[in-house]
């Protein structure tokens, strides 16, 4: 009997170690959002970098997402901030030209939306990652600044 046991317990604590080697820990997420790189590639016809995130809600059924669009910056391999020329999240598209501090979106849980964002003028430097800076869902005027790595996917 004791020996059935000490199987059975052995099998437990190896299941459970199994278990535990299985999780995820590249998730990207930040005050219930879910950020996952689907591309990045450049368009060598206009030299303009394009990122394409998904973002996934949780938690909230609808969330009002406001993100920063001044704030919200790409940086290269050597740490250098690019500004974005233009950024579109679903319908929603504001260019740098606009001068619009925010971009409003209504996200739905567990509903992915497409974050697309553009950079001209890009050189023969790497993404490194994208800063996105976006309000706190529980706190009006606090901005969370979330950094997505980009790196592995060039």
């Amino acid at each position: 009997m004791k020996k059935h046991l000490f199987i059975f317990f052995f099998i437990l604590l190896v299941i459970d170690h199994c278990a535990f080697a299985q999780q995820d820990s590249t998730v990207n997420v930040s005050d219930a959002i879910q950020f996952d790189v689907k591309s990045v590639h450049l368009d060598s016809c206009s030299d303009t970098l394009i990122v394409e995130l998904f973002l996934i809600s949780y938690q909230m059924d609808p969330r009002e997402f406001k993100l920063n669009t001044f704030a919200t910056q790409l940086v290269d391999q050597t740490g250098a901030s690019h500004l974005l020329s233009s950024i579109q999240m679903g319908r929603v598209l504001v260019k740098i030209e606009d001068r619009q501090n925010y971009l409003h979106y209504l996200i739905k849980e567990n509903e992915p939306v497409v974050l697309i964002v553009k950079v001209a003028g890009w050189a023969d430097q790497k993404a490194n990652k994208l800063n996105v800076v976006f309000e706190d869902s529980s706190e009006v005027g606090k901005f969370i600044t979330h950094q997505v790595s980009l790196a592995p996917m060039q």
